[in-house]
């Protein structure tokens, strides 16, 4: 019965990654089979389904919108049972949680390739990024931005479950450190994540992305480690950067958000961002306590027409929404959770602190992207709260 609990949290991953409605029957599936898990899930669970029913009542004497209220209601909670879900089985066992830890990194890798499989057919054939782009958008329902990269072929691609990426590159780099043998695999399978964040062309996964890299590398690595490392990396980004291609290439990724010619773009979105944020705050100063309620928005200020309560700088509404005392039990409930299961496994003073660098990011990324919730939200609360384990597996070498 092993494998097969097994395959279904396998299978539920690879559904999470293609916003399948079978993501629901799988889960289903794997409870019924490991009641333990069930128990386990039921428990994490719980506390945020009444929380959010709360709100959602107070949401509704507010007088908000009730398909806006559900709409956001919804996204919290997918985010809730993506995170309880894939916690309660990964303590089957330590082989589980390896399992579901390599299901997770294979399913980014393999966007980092379909990425990259994109640019060269769009090279190959002549066909506008922007045509796969919204046959991506019409197909699957994704959620996928626009920017060209100018006088190349290199276009944005970036969906929801990138945002889980950076904090999926820590680990990797950490078993880099801790395994002794086959890390060629390893390797590239780094280079493929990095790509794929280069090819988000978002400032923020760049920064938190450099940042994961720092950090492992100052936590993770011995000293004879950081030095191998150090001196590997420098060899070869020297030889990629100016004896081939793709140093062309990087430049004009990156003066796209960062050189002369990003100007208009970067001023057009941080223009926005600042007059979003100004009418988040004020309307958030108009009811800091309480807020407004689940599925509220800024009449004059809607991001979108379909999920008007949705906004780039998802962390400030959401105070707009349920105010400081909504937030502060949303996340103490978050971080009696996070913590009582980082110290089922001994921890020290720096996985405690990478627990909760790993929270601060996910804040920060909610307030220039909208992603906190979602399937993308709750696997990356499932990596915080699973840091322990995570990474004595790779230390273990599973």
């Amino acid at each position: 019965m092993k494998y097969k609990k097994d395959l279904f949290v396998k299978f539920s991953i690879y559904m999470l990654a293609l916003r399948s409605p079978i993501l629901i029957l799988t889960i289903v599936a794997y409870l019924l089979s490991d009641l333990k898990s069930m128990v386990k899930m039921i428990r994490y669970t719980l506390p945020f389904i009444i929380f959010i029913l709360i709100e959602v009542i107070y949401s509704i004497s507010n007088g908000n919108d009730l398909a806006n209220i559900i709409g956001q209601s919804r996204d919290i909670l997918l985010a809730i049972i993506v995170f309880a879900f894939l916690l309660s089985s990964s303590f089957t066992s330590m082989s589980v949680n390896y399992n579901i830890y390599k299901s997770l990194r294979n399913v980014f890798v393999f966007i980092g390739v379909v990425k990259i499989l994109v640019i060269i057919f769009a090279a190959v054939t002549g066909t506008q990024v922007s045509d796969i782009i919204s046959w991506f958008r019409d197909t699957w329902n994704i959620q996928m931005m626009s920017l060209g990269v100018q006088d190349s072929i290199f276009f944005r691609l970036q969906i929801p479950l990138d945002s889980a990426v950076p904090f999926m590159i820590y680990f990797v780099l950490q078993e880099i450190f801790k395994k002794k043998f086959e890390k060629k695999l390893l390797y590239l399978y780094l280079f493929i994540l990095l790509i794929s964040m280069l090819l988000t062309l978002s400032r923020a996964f760049w920064a938190e992305t450099i940042l994961m890299l720092g950090l492992c590398y100052i936590f993770e690595a011995d000293s004879k480690r950081k030095l191998k490392t150090f001196i590997a990396t420098f060899v070869s980004l020297s030889f990629l950067y100016f004896l081939t291609p793709v140093g062309d290439s990087i430049n004009r990724v990156i003066e796209s958000r960062f050189g002369s010619s990003a100007n208009v773009n970067n001023v057009a979105s941080d223009h926005e961002r600042l007059i979003q944020n100004l009418s988040l705050s004020n309307a958030f100063f108009d009811s800091p306590i309480l807020g407004h309620g689940l599925g509220y928005y800024v009449p004059n200020m809607i991001r979108s027409v379909d999920t008007k309560y949705l906004y780039e700088s998802q962390t400030l509404s959401m105070l707009m929404d349920i105010g400081v005392l909504g937030c502060v039990v949303f996340l103490l409930l978050l971080l009696i959770v996070i913590f009582n299961q980082n110290r089922s496994i001994k921890s020290n003073v720096n996985s405690n602190f990478m627990v909760l660098v790993f929270i601060g990011l996910w804040v920060f990324s909610g307030s220039v992207n909208p992603l906190l919730f979602g399937a993308s939200g709750g696997t990356i609360l499932f990596m915080i709260a699973n840091f322990n384990r995570m990474t004595k597996n790779n230390s273990e070498g599973q």
